[in-house]
């Protein structure tokens, strides 16, 4: 029978689904599941892909990388911006490099220089932000990468013994119901073993037999008995057995059995025993279908006089890519739990490329899409020569959003399930999930211990001060973050010696000015302690992928044991000359208003304006004086009313890009004082300058002691803080000097090309260029995602002169 979902939204974050309405709901779902779902998956889980651009890399070249993060309720890039901490570490965990991106619409992008501290061997990279610490599951990404040096040694390993794994599909053998076994062989690596036989026996009988993928796994079926003992014969090695027990046979429960029935269907077959059916009377069960906090459910009843029941199932009743089958019985409890991949319904892109022109400098790709999607679509490409050896990476985008998030432990090779997709490598793929067992996910953890939210969605590095000095009345601290951006005031707390200004975008080698800033906007140097919180912290990698790429190949560069495959440096060092001369004070510059915008202050214009005030006033503006009157003993204000007030709004006011709440610093200002200025009336746009905006700018050399802020400030006024632990600044790519493009050397392990930032639009098609290196035949590595979900990874060889 065909059974049809229908949708209905439940929550505001976590959607819920069940069977149609020909189905009564079971209670225990709606007072016990539906809330543990709501609590644990209410807040969205986001997976993070990286991709990079190789495998494998020498001294002197850069890892290039494009991150998506990737909304698994959603289906979708996750738009929230984060903080993404990208860390390298050595082979046995050590953190050796530690860098911050920003991840803007799910989208980031950087380099890892790998330098003199990187020794050839294994690495691993890990890329993680603050959310993902809130839960339980790390959906942290990782991945391996080598460094090479000269000729690799593979090391040899001899497998003594084999670690061998039988594993009841559901979690139990249940005496007298037909039930599958998965197998797992392993070496002492833990890489499956390929084309092991067994033997299954009983009392010397023989029963089944079994023989192992490329992944050392497989399975058999068989109707098992209580009080039965079953063991399993393992050859390998020619003449090598091995003898293991199969688990233990349980005299009551439930077994449960899915399958492919056909390209498009699945099967969910569950059984019992007599003894456990007596038992059962008419008590309901539920099948649940979930992940991420999205459920389909379904009540199931045996017949009266029947100890098996069966559904079969379209792609339609199903989520999209991993499926979580629990089994539970009318209090809620789970008792049986299998994972189910559902292919046909992911949004997946096909693209194919082409070479567009080819020039003496350049080659231009084209990307079309196979299929219309909602765009934009965005995707990276890694070019390499066609016989590479530096691209390993076990995984891709599709088993990293879809596969990975769900599975306990280590997954070998789990790209290979997502590339040239087949019948048989669907069958791998059950089998593998199969013997994977229960989810990651602990029903414990999900009915007992829902996530507490210590960190939000963080960007930007928080900025922690301590003051070294008693702050005066009337006194402030100023802090410029940096080019482009406008100074502010520090708000001190009465009392207070320290401060905290959060969530600036800094990058390293940022320089942070601080100042002391008086009533009368005078400048004094402040004693401030200063440290930057970056947000990241120092941890040991226990979890690590099994090393790979030491085993896939070995490798000698051209001409010698010694290694020239990067050209070195030839920078031609010149000799010092000194010039000795004034040094020209620093001017900081307004992002609000360009140098050709000022309005030079001349003779003419000190002899018509005296004051600052007649300049202003004369500017269309209106000005009362009022002295002694109170605090506020300027006033000015805009002569154009108000939509929203009847007060006429007052302008902004700027000197030397130094804003101030109040006139009083014009009392009794000259003319004479100033380089130049700007006036709008309009407040040119800038945020709180519905009045207008005044800014002027001060002579060079003024007297210091002369009253109101009198002179340009010089670096000395100022306590300067150099970034360290910033955000790393992204660069543009770049080819590495190469000894040879038609070497060995660079075939098996040269960089031809790298673009992070493909779009495809509407259209279906795009194009980018790269340089020409005269390689004739290369690979193109794309991976990337759609606005509307879509997920392409593509592999294609591109001959550059096919004639």
């Amino acid at each position: 029978m065909k059974l049809l979902f229908k949708s209905i939204p439940l929550f505001l974050l976590v959607a819920f689904c069940s069977f149609s309405s020909l189905w009564s709901q079971n209670e225990s779902v709606e007072s016990k599941i539906k809330p543990a779902f709501k609590d644990y998956f209410g807040l969205p889980r986001a997976s993070i892909f990286l991709h990079i651009n190789k495998s494998a890399y020498v001294t002197g070249e850069h890892l290039w990388f494009k991150g998506y993060l990737y909304n698994r309720l959603k289906n979708n890039l996750l738009k929230e911006p984060l903080n993404l901490y990208v860390s390298i570490y050595d082979s046995v965990g050590r953190p050796i490099k530690k860098e911050l991106f920003i991840s803007k619409e799910g989208l980031s992008q950087g380099q890892v220089l790998i330098d003199s501290t990187f020794e050839k061997g294994t690495y691993f990279l890990k890329a993680s932000t603050s959310w993902i610490s809130n839960f339980r599951e790390d959906d942290s990404f990782i991945s391996q990468f080598e460094v090479l040096s000269g000729k690799r040694e593979i090391r040899k390993f001899k497998d003594k013994e084999l670690d061998i794994q039988f594993l009841p599909e559901g979690g139990h053998l249940v005496s007298e119901v037909l039930g599958t076994v998965g197998v797992k062989v392993l070496n002492k690596r833990g890489y499956g073993v390929q084309d092991i036989t067994g033997v299954v026996y009983n009392n010397g009988d023989s029963i089944t037999s079994f023989k192992t993928n490329r992944f050392g796994l497989s399975k058999f079926d068989f109707l098992p008995e209580k009080d039965k003992i079953y063991t399993a014969v393992v050859q390998y090695d020619k003449r090598k057995s091995q003898k293991s027990v199969l688990p233990q046979i349980q005299s009551k429960g439930i077994g449960m059995s899915i399958r492919r029935v056909s390209s498009d269907r699945i099967m969910i077959l569950l059984g019992t025993n007599p003894a456990t059916r007596l038992e059962m009377g008419n008590k309901p069960y539920t099948l649940l279908f979930h992940r991420d906090g999205l459920l389909k459910h379904m009540k199931v009843e045996f017949p009266k006089n029947g100890n098996y029941i069966s559904h079969i199932l379209d792609p339609t009743s199903l989520h999209p890519g991993t499926n979580i089958v629990t089994l539970t019985d009318s209090k809620g409890k789970p008792l049986l739990e299998r994972l189910v991949f559902n292919r046909p319904v992911i949004k997946r892109g096909v693209l194919k490329t082409s070479i567009d022109f080819i020039d003496r400098d350049s080659v231009s790709v084209i990307i079309k899409m196979n299929q219309n999607g909602e765009g934009p679509h965005f995707l990276s490409a890694s070019i390499l020569p066609e016989e590479t050896k530096a691209y390993e990476h076990q995984s891709n985008i599709f088993s990293t959003f879809l596969l990975s998030p769900y599975l306990k432990g280590h997954v070998e090779n789990p790209k290979y399930y997502f590339t040239d997709v087949s019948e048989n490598k669907d069958n791998n793929l059950d089998l593998l999930l199969l013997t994977q067992g229960w989810s990651r996910y602990s029903w414990d953890n999900i009915f007992e211990n829902p996530p507490l939210i210590k960190k939000g969605f963080e960007t930007g590095v928080d900025i922690f001060g301590k003051l070294n000095f008693d702050l005066r009345k009337k006194q402030d601290i100023m802090f410029y973050p940096g080019d482009g951006m406008l100074p502010q005031i520090i708000k001190m707390k009465e009392g207070s010696d320290s401060f905290v200004l959060e969530n600036f975008l800094l990058e390293r080698g940022d320089n942070l000015k601080f100042t002391i800033i008086d009533a009368n906007g005078r400048f004094s140097k402040p004693n401030l302690y200063v440290r930057i919180d970056d947000g990241s912290t120092l941890d040991i990698l226990h979890e690590r992928p099994l090393e790979y790429l030491s085993t896939k190949f070995e490798y000698q560069f051209n001409g010698s044991s010694k290694f020239n495959f990067l050209l070195p440096d030839n920078t031609i060092a010149l000799n010092e000359v000194t010039v000795e001369g004034k040094k020209e004070e620093e001017v900081y510059v307004s992002p609000f208003v360009s140098k050709g915008r000022l309005i030079k202050v001349t003779q003419k214009t000190e002899g018509n304006y005296p004051r600052l005030l007649d300049l202003i006033r004369s500017s269309g503006f209106n000005v009362w004086e009022a002295p002694n009157t109170g605090y506020d003993r300027i006033r000015i204000t805009s002569k154009r009313p108000s939509a929203l007030s009847l007060t006429p709004p007052s302008p902004r006011l700027y000197v030397d890009d130094i804003p101030y709440s109040d006139f009083n610093i014009l009392i009794d200002f000259p003319t004479r004082r100033l380089e130049s200025y700007f006036i709008d009336r309009s407040g040119n746009g800038e945020q709180g300058a519905a009045g207008g905006v005044i800014r002027v700018y001060t002579k060079k050399g003024a007297d210091q002691d002369a009253p109101g802020l009198g002179r340009k400030y010089v670096s000395s006024d100022f306590f300067v803080h150099t970034v360290k632990s910033g955000f790393s600044p992204v660069k543009e790519f770049y080819v590495p000097k190469y000894a040879s493009y038609n070497n060995t050397s660079f075939q098996n392990f040269g960089t031809i090309h790298w673009e992070p930032n493909i779009v495809i639009g509407n259209k279906g098609r795009t194009s980018f260029k790269f340089r020409n290196l005269n390689v004739e035949r290369l690979k193109v590595f794309i991976e990337g995602i759609g606005m509307d979900g879509t997920i392409f990874s593509l592999m294609e060889k591109i001959q550059i002169n096919p004639d």
